[in-house]
């Protein structure tokens, strides 16, 4: 029953990997152009937000009754869902408070990144350590972002693209190792046919 249970909550590795490469994408994006307008800048976060949000909500409510700490994901997806809105329906938010939801948000995801390292290295997971790295530095610059919003365009620019880029490798570090996992399971099942 437990390896089923294993097996069922890495069926669907590619969400993960998906959401790494929105984050990634929209850092690269951000840290390329940091001269662009705020506006410009607003609408790709709210556009990054709800695609991760969508993501997160879909693999939590799919799972629920698979992953024992699948609320944690559901939240996850509800709170990006949330800073998309927001960031949708108030463009006068200042240069000040979008730095502040998306340090919180990044620092939440990193969290999380932390957390699931430590259910890979329980499990034996190989580069469980890159995954708690990379979430690691995501609360780092997280927290200068929430800590130095003031601190000027080009620094929050820097902040917010490395904050992305630490979240979106920790995630592709995180769909790669249930990725071999679900290898090894479909190997197994296959010696026992």
């Amino acid at each position: 029953m437990q390896n089923q249970i294993q097996q069922q909550s890495v069926k669907q590795w590619w969400l993960s990997l998906t959401a790494g490469i929105v984050y990634i994408a929209i850092g690269t994006w951000v840290l390329m152009n940091p001269v662009k307008s705020f506006l410009a800048l607003m609408n790709i976060f709210i556009i990054g937000f709800t695609i991760i949000g969508v993501i997160n909500v879909f693999y939590a409510i799919n799972n629920r009754k698979i992953l024992e700490h699948w609320g944690w994901a559901l939240m996850a997806g509800l709170i990006d869902l949330a800073i998309a809105l927001v960031l949708l329906t108030t463009p006068e938010i200042s240069m000040f408070v979008l730095p502040l939801y998306v340090g919180f948000v990044l620092m939440f995801r990193s969290i999380i990144g932390i957390g699931f390292s430590t259910y890979l290295a329980h499990y034996k997971v190989r580069n469980w350590g890159v995954v708690l790295t990379l979430s690691v530095l995501g609360v780092i610059f997280s927290l200068m972002m929430i800590w130095n919003p003031v601190f000027g365009a080009f620094t929050l620019t820097l902040y917010t693209a490395a904050a992305l880029l630490s979240v979106g490798f920790s995630q592709i570090g995180m769909a790669y190792e249930l990725r071999r996992y679900q290898k090894l399971f479909e190997r197994e099942e296959e010696e026992l046919l």
